[in-house]
């Protein structure tokens, strides 16, 4: 007998016999495209309004995994199926049914609901929202609603993103800037030159570099004409984006250079605050 696994809005029930779904439907009527079904031998989630055991196509999968599974015990059989997505239903023994909803709910794709200075930025992925994050110049604006407090909180919440890109509520704001870096990569002797798109008292942020590996050093010169001469530094890797945008901290930057950095700031942090 064909058993069923139900993912209602990341909740996962079951398992539930055909029957026992047919008598369920009426239940999902208005969750039909958000509501999906599983059973062994299929290899993926199958939407509510597309669910259809006696079809063909609804069938195809579990027929092919059939054959093994009527050579199981009966007391095999009625236990909780694995998941598709590992190879853990090829093992012999029975799968805890504690298993496979641990395995089904490790491949939901957490997504975050994104505002920035209150304008709604629709769902993110955690990577999408860690890009999004290292792309602003002031972070505090970015809020994030959490589902269950049903309230809207500050970047700060998600230590994922706050630990990965070294961000704090301490942190001057990030100010757009038109510099390059010129130097060379510390772990591997290689040059880089990358042009330099913000800056903070802690770091800065550079673009179209896809060299830069996350950890890696770097030491060399920011060259502006905001700046009477260039600034010496060194910094590291915190952030390393599939787009070429890189975020770094300044690990060692004299207290002249950093003087000069503030002095930027507070200059241009005004007018990025008043647009």
């Amino acid at each position: 007998m064909t058993k069923w696994f139900v993912n209602n809005n990341n909740s996962i029930k079951g398992p539930f016999s055909t029957e026992e779904i047919k008598d369920q439907m009426n239940n999902f009527s208005d969750q039909m495209q958000t509501t999906f079904l599983w059973s062994r031998g299929h290899s993926e989630w199958i939407r509510a309004d597309k669910w259809n055991p006696e079809s063909s196509a609804g069938s195809q999968n579990f027929n092919q995994a059939n054959a093994s599974a009527q050579m199981a015990s009966s007391t095999e059989a009625s236990s909780p199926p694995p998941t598709p997505q590992k190879n853990i239903f090829e093992k012999p023994g029975r799968v805890s049914k504690a298993d496979v909803l641990e395995d089904i709910k490790s491949h939901i794709v957490e997504k975050f609901r994104v505002q920035y200075d209150l304008v709604d930025k629709g769902e993110m992925t955690k990577e999408e929202l860690t890009t999004f994050t290292a792309k602003q110049e002031d972070v505090s604006k970015i809020l994030i609603f959490d589902k269950k407090d049903k309230i809207w909180k500050e970047i700060y919440s998600v230590p994922e993103i706050v630990q990965r890109l070294g961000i704090s509520r301490r942190e001057n704001q990030r100010v757009p800037i038109l510099a390059q870096f010129s130097g060379v990569i510390i772990n591997t002797g290689a040059k880089i030159n990358s042009r330099v798109i913000t800056i903070s008292h802690a770091g800065m942020g550079v673009t179209d570099n896809f060299e830069l590996k996350l950890g890696e050093t770097i030491q060399g010169q920011l060259a502006s004409p905001h700046f009477y001469s260039p600034l010496t530094l060194t910094a590291e890797v915190t952030y390393s984006g599939l787009d070429g945008y890189v975020g770094l901290k300044f690990v060692k930057l004299s207290d002249e250079m950093q003087a000069l950095v503030m002095d930027y700031i507070k200059r241009f942090g005004k007018d990025v605050d008043e647009t």
